[in-house]
């Protein structure tokens, strides 16, 4: 049990690391964005919901808004339906990152309900 918890999350850090990488390599030219744009954040929030729940079904993703932080943090937050053969539940997904940069700070995921 506490390997595949250990493996899941090393991957997870990986692909939140390489996501985040790619965003910053990406963005690095481009303007910062006045305008609520999370479809980047989106994308990511349900790969590592998919990452974390491999044998589930991950769909409806809620955007609950965005919270600004400081001038170089910005939350947003996604509630990702997810359902397997034994229960259904919400996985709410917290992405802190720079909206000058758009790159990744930090990323959690909490189950509800």
């Amino acid at each position: 049990m506490g390997g595949k918890f250990l493996l899941r999350a090393c991957m997870i850090s990986f692909c939140c690391s390489f996501l985040a990488f790619v965003g910053m390599s990406t963005f690095a030219n481009a303007e910062p964005q006045t305008n609520v744009d999370y479809e980047k954040w989106s994308r990511i929030a349900m790969d590592v919901v998919k990452l974390n729940y491999p044998e589930s079904k991950v769909s409806d993703y809620d955007y609950k808004g965005r919270e600004e932080i400081t001038e170089t943090q910005a939350k947003d937050t996604f509630e990702i339906k997810v359902e397997n053969q034994t229960r259904a539940f919400i996985a709410r997904v917290t992405i802190l990152f720079n909206p000058q940069t758009n790159s990744l700070l930090s990323l959690s995921i909490e189950e509800t309900r």
